[in-house]
């Protein structure tokens, strides 16, 4: 990654510089059916039947951590949705939730200000982080599992120690509003944004601002780097979703406009760009040709949460509707599960 246009006296002259004009929508997109369907209940929980706000795959995709506003957070086995553990400690709206890379540790944060450490095997109780004073939006593993960073309604966005939550590090955020951290690959960079439509950039091991990407000027609930790294996506508010060229810092493409607001992306592969938002449609967008490919269909609330498993080729949403729903992104079938 070039450290030129990360100047802050340069990036944004270059960026503002740089917008590309959108594509026409696809006329040839398809629309695919729900695939498999996990509801959960909460009758037995004294909470009501939860809206879901975040999910999180192991890297083997073999579990699914899925948690919402009634505080609990499930431990789903995949592929067939099978309750593996109920994992209960959070009092409030768990918002973010992240396994380690090994898979051993799965990090929840939300409402309630605290990181909390599980080790989803065995389903114990969890280690928790001091609680900070603001509630928790988003949270990203460093690639080695060494570095957690946190952001949520506040004007720094922390890097925890990755299994005890130390605080290692703090950085200025663009804006007191965070609703995205990602880490690039290797975990050199960390990347940050929220209400004021910056992307901030930080080199992580020297704690130095890089500068900011100018974004669509809305609010950005996502980012998501591209497998190979040279990608980096941002959506937000008004149906927009911005391309950046991570080597040059350039603006790769403004894809096409959509109803609603963005509020998940995800890679599915090199060349798929998963979205998801308020109009509860899921758009694959191909990174080619900066087209929508096919709308995945069948939610009936905002889609909040998606991850993609690498190994299967399947991707899991989550929805504000109570429902998980998984779709092969290849071959689409699938069939109906009942879990609480």
């Amino acid at each position: 990654m070039s450290r030129l246009w990360f100047s802050a006296a340069t990036s944004t002259l270059l960026l503002a510089a740089c917008a590309v004009v959108a594509p026409a929508l696809d006329r040839s997109t398809v629309e695919v059916p729900s695939g498999r369907v996990v509801r959960l209940g909460g009758a037995d929980t004294g909470y009501k039947t939860p809206v879901v706000s975040c999910v999180a795959l192991d890297p083997r995709g073999r579990r699914l951590a899925v948690a919402g506003d009634d505080h609990l957070v499930r431990i789903l086995r995949l592929p067939d949705g099978a309750l593996l553990h109920k994992l209960s400690a959070h009092v409030d709206w768990v918002r973010a939730a992240t396994f380690s890379p090994d898979g051993t540790v799965l990090a929840t944060a939300g409402d309630d200000r605290r990181i909390r450490f599980w080790r989803p095997s065995n389903g114990g109780p969890p280690v928790a982080a001091p609680a900070g004073s603001k509630p928790i939006y988003a949270l990203a593993y460093s690639s080695d599992g060494r570095m957690l960073a946190a952001g949520g309604f506040d004007d720094k966005v922390r890097i925890h120690d990755g299994h005890s939550g130390r605080v290692l590090q703090v950085f200025d955020a663009p804006g007191a509003d965070i609703r995205a951290v990602v880490f690039s690959h290797g975990g050199k960079h960390l990347t940050a944004a929220g209400r004021e439509g910056k992307i901030r950039i930080w080199n992580v091991s020297t704690g130095q601002s890089l500068g900011d990407l100018v974004g669509p000027r809305h609010r950005i609930h996502a980012l998501a780097y591209s497998p190979d790294g040279r990608l980096l996506a941002g959506g937000g508010e008004r149906g927009t979703i911005r391309l950046w060229d991570v080597t040059t810092g350039r603006v790769a493409a403004d894809l096409p406009w959509q109803p609603g607001h963005v509020l998940t992306l995800a890679f599915c592969g090199a060349t798929t760009l998963a979205s998801g938002g308020t109009d509860h449609v899921i758009r694959l967008w191909d990174m080619t040709t900066h087209r929508e490919r096919s709308r995945l269909v069948g939610h009936t609330g905002s889609v909040t949460s998606l991850a993609y498993d690498s190994i299967s080729g399947v991707l899991v949403s989550g929805s504000f509707d109570t429902t998980v729903r998984t779709w092969p992104i290849e071959g689409r079938g699938g069939a109906t599960l009942s879990r609480r």
